[in-house]
């Protein structure tokens, strides 16, 4: 009996051997479009029919730097080199200013929008900084810059046609100076057709959509003949709708978002291919693609971790196999750390985020915070990502200080976020050995988020919704998972998918419509991110060039100044030393003085406005102003002594300062004895 035992046992383990060995380290299906045509053309509609009303819309925010304001993309195909060779933000600074630690090294988009205005560069005409910037070089066109930048009719007004903009030039321009300069006036006002833009970033939207399905199709095999249930599908679609990709897709800045991802989830695919076949092909082109997509954004480089991840959870490949397949990874790596390291300096191409941090509050919004408090609030944020994916409302596109307060490890938020980051990863870790789903979505989560967490390299805000395009890719499997394979029946499952489809849907429509313009975004941003010093500021400046500035008018636009104003004053309260919001802050007060000519205000503006940048161009144009036309009031005089001998002398000590303002003072009237005094107290110090 012992003998047949045995002889049975071994009878039993062989086949089993045999049958190990043979099983497939990973299954590509074939004819995958064919069979999944409808669910493939249904998420391919809804990505397109969702956003396809961003054809009629504007440039906004950034989209000046990295598309109709940058000079390196008006040369069309002639800036590209250029645009590989430098940081990404020369073509419209002019230079390397390095306003964020580790700058920035993301050619690709741009490259793709200079092709765009090869093609589409000559169908407006705009006048913006850029074209002003470029004229204030030329001194026989400089005195005319200033009057171009206040000609509401002129100035950020799209024209249809060179003559029609040729024509408004005339204004201000002679022919013969028109003549001479007509190359370079029409060169720098170029404007390219926003609505091709916008179309393109939707296509490109619906392509990752198809991408993403076909890939999650590859890793979650269909487990039941319910093509609308099946965890694959589910999960593309909660992505096609979810709310808070709107920024990515709406604003045209967007497209390095889409581009990286796409990038990053076909080197995925290519990757998962050759480990199904073998083919060296599937290794060159998933590092070509994979160096493709770090060109569009460098925190693609995460994706050489989530890639063998994804390798281990889903595929019976060996650890040798794997390996093999991060090497065209590897190299495409090397060669992007390079190739940034050449345009960008600074000897160590390994650096990404290295760098001084930045001293101004809107490129570093921890800069005001302790350590504690920094982490605290980075945590905090952290939860706010989760909080939104999961009920994204409100949204906003402006995380600047200070709608994220500075917060506390006193505070339950921040405690509640850290424990449940603390939470996902744990089970993360231990959902490896299992290869479970839900761990793999949340490693999907953590690992490209955290490139953007600020806790190691700060991306220059508090957050975005943008941040989190790539990480709710995790999102959506988790869901999905949950929807497709855990609740208990074919009802439940449809009815919680049911909810959110049309949750999303209605706020990705309303949502989408937010970012028509510069207006609609910063009305939007105002209701949204009340305490947030950039979008009162934003919001300032969009009522100003929308109404103010046009506005004929007296009594109109004195309203409308006031209500100006009112923006100006909160963002300053929010961030005193914002240095944009003063220079809003001056040009108001010296239109409404141009208005009314009520000196007392405008004087009270000009002394907050030195107390916090002790010179200011403004002040100094519009004192010499009063100076030189005979216009010295007992206001100025009080204000020369107020300013310049109690303030700069006596309270701060600051003498070079405070002579200015004294000696401004007794040129206006040299025989005030209290400025007389103290000019003789400063002297004898």
């Amino acid at each position: 009996m012992a003998k047949k035992k045995s002889s049975k046992k071994q009878s039993i383990s062989t086949p089993k051997k045999v049958k190990k060995s043979n099983v497939p380290d990973l299954i590509i299906e074939s004819g995958f479009w064919k069979k999944n045509a409808i669910p493939a053309l249904i998420l391919f509609i809804l990505s397109i029919g969702l956003y396809i009303q961003t054809r009629s819309f504007d440039y906004v925010l950034d989209d000046k730097i990295v598309y109709h304001e940058n000079g390196l993309v008006k040369k069309g195909f002639a800036g590209i080199a250029e645009i590989f060779g430098t940081e990404s933000m020369v073509g419209y600074f002019g230079e390397q200013i390095n306003l964020l630690p580790g700058s920035r090294y993301r050619p690709l988009s741009i490259a793709t929008f200079a092709v765009e205005h090869e093609f589409f560069g000559q169908r407006n005409y705009k006048i913006e900084n850029f074209w002003t910037k470029e004229f204030k070089k030329n001194p026989a066109l400089a005195n005319k810059v200033d009057k171009i930048i206040s000609d509401g009719d002129l100035f950020e007004v799209i024209f249809p046609t060179e003559e029609s903009f040729i024509a408004a030039l005339n204004t201000h321009f002679s022919a013969d100076e028109i003549n001479q300069n007509k190359e370079q006036f029409l060169f720098h006002a170029a404007y390219s057709d926003s609505g091709t833009s916008h179309l393109i970033n939707v296509l490109l939207y619906g392509l990752l959509v198809l991408l993403l399905f076909r890939l999650l199709s590859v890793l979650f095999p269909v487990v039941q003949s319910k093509w609308y249930l099946t965890l694959a599908f589910v999960s593309t679609l909660l992505f096609v709708l979810h709310p808070i990709h709107v920024e990515a897709v709406a604003n045209v800045k967007g497209r390095d978002e889409i581009l990286a991802l796409t990038g990053a989830l076909a080197t995925m695919f290519f990757t998962l291919k050759y480990i199904a076949s073998e083919k060296p092909i599937h290794l060159v082109l998933s590092g070509i693609i994979f160096l493709f997509g770090l060109l569009a954004k460098e925190h693609v480089l995460t994706f050489i971790a989530l890639i063998p991840l994804t390798t281990y959870f889903f595929t019976n490949s060996s650890f040798k196999k794997n390996a093999i397949s991060i090497v065209p990874l590897a190299v495409a790596s090397l060669i992007f750390l390079y190739m940034r390291n050449e345009a960008i300096g600074g000897g160590n191409m390994f650096n990404l985020g290295g760098g001084e941090a930045s001293s101004d509050l809107m490129n570093n919004p921890f800069v005001e915070m302790s350590s504690a408090e920094a982490l605290a609030t980075k945590f905090y944020t952290l939860g706010l990502y989760v909080k939104l994916l999961l009920f994204p409302h409100p949204l906003t596109h402006d995380y600047y200080p200070y709608h994220i307060p500075i917060m506390t490890w006193g505070n339950i938020s921040t405690i509640l976020s850290f424990l449940l980051y603390a939470g996902m990863g744990i089970f993360a870790v231990l959902g490896l050995r299992k290869k479970s789903i839900p761990a793999y979505g949340i490693f999907f989560f953590l690992i490209p988020l955290f490139a953007v967490s600020n806790l190691v390299v700060s991306v220059g805000t508090f957050m975005n919704d943008r941040f989190v395009f790539f990480s709710s890719v995790g999102f959506c499997i988790i869901l999905g998972y949950l929807i497709a394979r855990k609740l208990p029946s074919p009802v439940i499952n449809l009815g919680l998918l049911g909810i959110l489809v049309l949750g999303y849907f209605a706020k990705t429509f309303t949502r989408v419509s937010d970012w028509e313009n510069g207006y609609t975004l910063n009305v939007s941003a105002i209701q949204n991110s009340p305490n947030s010093a950039r979008a009162n500021l934003y919001m300032s400046t969009a009522l100003f060039k929308k109404y103010a500035q046009r506005e004929t008018d007296r009594e109109k636009k004195k309203i409308q100044l006031q209500e100006v104003k009112a923006y100006v004053d909160r963002s300053l309260e929010i961030y005193p030393s914002y240095g944009s919001a003063i220079k809003m802050q001056a040009k108001v007060a010296t239109d409404i003085y141009r208005l009314d000519q009520k000196i007392e205000p405008l004087l009270q503006t000009f002394e907050s406005i030195v107390k916090v940048q002790r010179t200011n161009e403004s002040v100094d144009i519009y004192l010499d102003y009063f100076k030189n036309g005979n216009r010295w009031t007992n206001e100025l005089t009080a204000f020369s002594y107020k300013i310049g001998y109690q303030y700069f002398f006596k309270q701060i000590g600051d003498r070079s300062t405070a002579a200015k303002y004294i000696n401004y003072g007794l040129s206006i009237a040299p025989n005030d004895l209290s400025l007389q005094q103290a000019a003789a107290e400063l002297r004898g110090q």
